[in-house]
């Protein structure tokens, strides 16, 4: 019974994030999983970590199903079973700081709340780890559940991973206090997150400039396909047009398109399509859109200034099968048996920042939203976050809500406005503060008018990176190691 109650712990925790945004249940799960968790039976403790960390990923991953069959010649059966192996390849990240800190308890006899301290901490790096091992994949932190809760202040100053942190031990601190057992180390413990927190809560670290721009969002909710004919091609330019016409009242400073809405690369339709759309735009206006980009042989992800296209900025953190094929030439027959073959985008090696208008703003391409330590802003000047996305491969899904969660984040940690064009949704403007001010739902036509103020400056996390956490962590573990080993260091 204990190991069907950690497979549906794992799933529960996943309700604290969008479209449920119940934060407490993170707390409840990771407390019913450090009372289940037997570190003296390294078998037992292996079995519940991954059933919890299998019901963990699966409500994160099972999205990837209509992505592989559909856009694939992958069958359902070979779908489901890559899938699950994808699942388990997750689950080692969250299992395997399980099994660590049982082996280390049964060979070491430590403490069992030293050894649940040590557990906390692996958690926080396997989860840095598996954001940047074979690409990475951050998507589903347990920090993410920080969003929306009295946690979000957190994230400027230890970002995702350090909200992780902190749910962990705070769980084992609630369990010892309850026991009342080990009080002299967890409420000197508790006392110390307590004052950390008062002394960033609701603070600015970033500050407000005195330039304020004004935004249109297009979402014109056109769906992707396999192929694209002219005919489709001259439909969507249609779409894009038209909504673009109507902007002469409000002239806005930008007008903010999705990724690619056309697959033609910019170059070969700037004079027929894009310098057309310019001249019907007021002269103030600067249009910004994704777009496929030649150069020199090279196809690009890129986020383009239009009306002034010295100032681009190409994808850099590209998505496996997605963008690319890994290791092409070795796995070139597995590929072909499986149905799976796509032209290899190359990487960009240019700055995040562009110009647009008077401002600089601060571009991430959609999968790169989900990455915390390469969003951080390391220019002062950038204005604010410009992203943009084509979301349409979830289906319909959990995936869109939990993609939108990840700008939320970027905008927490970098404390700046976050703007945001996805092709059929969900398009948004995000406050420094994480708050969703206005929104296009998914498969939903639309534009958003909006004005945001432009924020420089550093938080501590994008000047200092994750140095903080490191410290704040290495901390917290010589303090239990110190406590829990008295004996041995008096010996």
């Amino acid at each position: 019974m204990k190991y069907l109650v950690c497979f549906f712990i794992g799933w529960m925790y996943t309700l604290s994030f969008s479209p449920y945004n119940v934060s407490l249940l993170s707390l409840v799960s990771i407390l019913v999983l450090l009372l289940f968790l037997d570190l003296d039976s390294l078998k037992d403790s292996t079995i519940k970590a991954f059933l919890f960390s299998s019901g963990y990923f699966l409500s994160g991953t099972y999205w990837l199903e209509n992505v592989i069959r559909q856009y694939s010649e992958v069958g359902y059966i070979l779908s489901i079973i890559i899938i699950l192996f994808f699942i388990l390849y997750l689950s080692i990240f969250i299992a395997l700081p399980i099994i660590i800190s049982s082996y280390l308890k049964i060979n070491l006899k430590l403490h069992e709340n030293y050894s649940l301290i040590i557990m906390s901490i692996l958690m926080v790096f396997f989860e840095i780890i598996r954001a940047q091992i074979f690409t990475g994949y951050s998507w589903h932190n347990f920090g993410q559940a920080g969003i929306g809760s009295p946690l979000e202040y957190f994230f400027p100053v230890i970002g995702v991973h350090g909200i992780t942190l902190i749910i962990f031990l705070s769980a084992l601190i609630i369990i010892n206090i309850i026991r009342s057992k080990n009080l002299k180390f967890f409420l000197p413990l508790l006392t110390i997150f307590l004052l950390f927190y008062f002394s960033i809560y609701s603070k600015d670290w970033t500050f407000e400039s005195s330039k304020t721009a004004s935004i249109t969002i297009i979402q014109p909710n056109t769906s992707n396909k396999l192929s694209y004919d002219k005919e489709e091609t001259i439909k969507r330019m249609n779409i894009l047009s038209n909504m673009s016409s109507d902007l002469t009242v409000n002239s806005p400073d930008i007008v903010l398109w999705p990724e690619a809405p056309l697959v033609v690369p910019y170059s070969n339709i700037k004079k027929s399509f894009y310098e057309n759309i310019l001249s019907k735009m007021p002269s103030s206006t600067s249009l910004v859109t994704g777009s496929f980009y030649e150069d020199n042989g090279n196809i690009y992800n890129t986020i383009i200034n239009v009306s002034d296209p010295s100032n681009l900025y190409h994808k850099k953190h590209l998505v496996p099968f997605g963008e690319y094929l890994p290791f092409r030439e070795i796995m070139s027959s597995i590929y072909n048996f499986i149905g799976i073959n796509i032209y290899d985008l190359s990487k960009g090696k240019i700055s995040n920042v562009i110009k647009v208008s008077e401002f600089k703003a601060y571009s991430l391409i959609c999968y790169e939203s989900i990455f915390s330590k390469e969003s951080l802003i390391k220019i002062s000047e950038a204005d604010f976050i410009l992203n943009v996305s084509n979301d349409g491969w979830f289906g319909d899904s959990l995936a869109p809500y939990q993609h939108l969660d990840a700008l939320r984040m970027r905008a927490l940690e970098n404390q700046r406005y976050a703007i945001r064009s996805a092709n059929n949704g969900i398009s948004a403007i995000i406050s420094p503060y994480g708050n969703i001010i206005n929104f296009i739902p998914y498969n939903k036509t639309g534009l958003i008018n909006a004005s945001i103020v432009a924020r420089n400056g550093y938080t501590p996390l994008s000047r200092y990176g994750y140095n903080t956490l490191y410290i704040f962590t290495f901390l917290i573990f010589i303090y239990a190691s110190i406590y829990f080993n008295i004996k041995a260091f008096k010996r």
